[in-house]
């Protein structure tokens, strides 16, 4: 008796380390990907009008945008954490707006791993968005209009009456935030012509959604459909035909992605997944191609760079046309903030700065030291009314910061240039300055590290 229980034991602990292995296997992730992709397809073309927008960056990973046009959003997870509910200005996802105009509506794609059927972002960060813009721009306009929804709309099923009401209660908080933040609210204001409301979604609907489709048409809102695209299954992990099943694969890419991306792994699914025993070679092999640029990963619809208007300063990531010599076709001037440099052309080294700034701490320390060296560039380009590219490798953290401390010394918040360099710089014009670069150029994240040497730098160079 007690023998068998024993070796009972030794088997379901040597099943349990199998699987803690499996589930980080590459083959495994993509297979459950593709899976779960299916379900997104079947809901796009059920509701072919709605805009389709992956949640970055696990819901890229759902998206086969070889079939189908999307968009991205930035919303967090942490932002609908119990406790520190949030509406976050520097993800505030207003770029959305114009899109859901267009589509009369939009499905946002995530999903979550094992021990919930819906991710944080898509049962609260969500909902708090809707709502607060909902409210912020019904207080915009001073108005009482009955059909304007400002209600806080979660799923019960998610969200505890007692979280709902802790969460309702810091809503107007979160409005005079958005009202205070820079946000051009009249623009905002004359976008958005219906209220926004969340819908949710998950594999469990697909029989009701297939049997009765629903009707979105003549309705006095925009359905924002929070689509959970994986399967909830007990322990994360299910044994299928020829795989394992991992719930919320495309979540923590770092951990099993191997440098694959789900750019490169749409364009060549085909060939990526031959088998089990060859995908990881595979993966490998792609990678080192596009490494080696001898294929191209950027996308025709893509947007790789963006000018913060009014101004001729542009903020783009390290897409082959951001580099030399292509970039010369559009831009005049060039700082490069990434680690990696190019060859550049001797008539054009004078047009062409390098900032070397590494990722992690080290280059925390070197983006502190480049910020002077890169007011001190800027100012032969501003005086000749040239056109500047800033580019970093993600165009999200080390690049945001650098042109944002050329905007503070250089430009005031209309976008023109300042007479006065001794204004006060605090907390509150980095802000504005960041909502604008934002409001044109959504994949703008800098960390909070690189905002507060920024901080840093301006309160000791200037001064009241």
């Amino acid at each position: 008796m007690n023998e068998d229980i024993f070796s009972e034991r030794n088997e379901f602990n040597f099943e349990s380390k199998l699987i803690r292995n499996d589930d980080k296997n590459i083959y495994n992730r993509l297979r459950s990907i593709v899976d779960d992709a299916s379900f997104v397809m079947e809901i796009a073309e059920l509701l072919p009008n709605l805009a389709l927008i992956a949640n970055e960056r696990c819901g890229s990973w759902y998206i086969d945008r070889t079939k189908k046009n999307a968009y991205s959003a930035y919303f967090k997870s942490t932002d609908g954490h119990m406790h520190i509910w949030d509406f976050n200005i520097r993800r505030n996802n207003l770029h959305l707006i114009p899109i859901l105009m267009q589509h009369n509506g939009c499905i946002i794609v995530d999903s979550t791993r094992k021990g919930k059927r819906i991710p944080d972002a898509l049962s609260k960060t969500i909902p708090i968005w809707c709502c607060t813009v909902n409210r912020a721009v019904a207080k915009y306009r001073g108005c009482n209009d009955s059909s304007w929804d400002t209600e806080f709309h979660s799923l019960p099923s998610a969200v505890s009456r007692s979280e709902h009401a802790q969460i309702e209660a810091k809503i107007d908080g979160f409005v005079e935030k958005l009202l205070e933040s820079g946000v051009d609210m009249e623009n905002v204001s004359k976008e958005l012509k219906r209220s926004l409301r969340p819908i949710w979604y998950t594999p469990k609907s697909y029989d009701a959604l297939i049997s009765s489709p629903p009707d979105f048409e003549d309705i006095e809102f925009y359905p924002v459909i929070c689509l959970s695209v994986s399967e909830a299954v007990e322990t994360g992990y299910q044994l299928r035909t020829g795989y394992l099943y991992v719930q919320g694969s495309g979540d923590d890419q770092e951990a099993w992605a191997m440098g694959l991306t789900p750019s490169m792994f749409w364009k060549h699914r085909n060939e990526i997944l031959t088998s089990s025993s060859e995908c990881e070679e595979n993966v490998k092999l792609f990678v080192s191609l596009y490494k080696s640029k001898d294929l191209e990963e950027e996308e025709a619809n893509e947007k790789n760079y963006a000018f913060i208007e009014p101004t001729l300063w542009a903020i783009g990531n390290a897409a082959r046309c951001n580099k030399p010599p292509r970039c010369w076709e559009t831009f005049d001037y060039v700082i490069n903030c990434s680690n990696e440099d190019v060859q550049v052309d001797e008539d054009k080294k004078s047009r062409y700065l390098h900032l070397p700034i590494p990722e992690g701490k080290k280059g925390q320390i070197i983006f502190g030291s480049s910020i002077q060296k890169a007011i001190d560039f800027a100012q032969k380009p501003i005086s000749e009314n040239k056109k500047v590219l800033v580019q970093c490798s993600t165009g999200k953290d080390h690049s945001v910061g650098i042109l944002l401390a050329i905007l503070i010394y250089y430009f005031d918040l209309d976008g023109q240039l300042r007479k006065d360099k001794s204004v006060r710089v605090d907390k509150k014009l980095v802000q504005h300055q960041l909502v604008k670069i934002i409001s044109c150029w959504e994949k703008a994240s800098p960390s909070r590290v690189t905002l507060k040497r920024l901080n840093t730098y301006f309160m000791s160079h200037l001064k009241a």
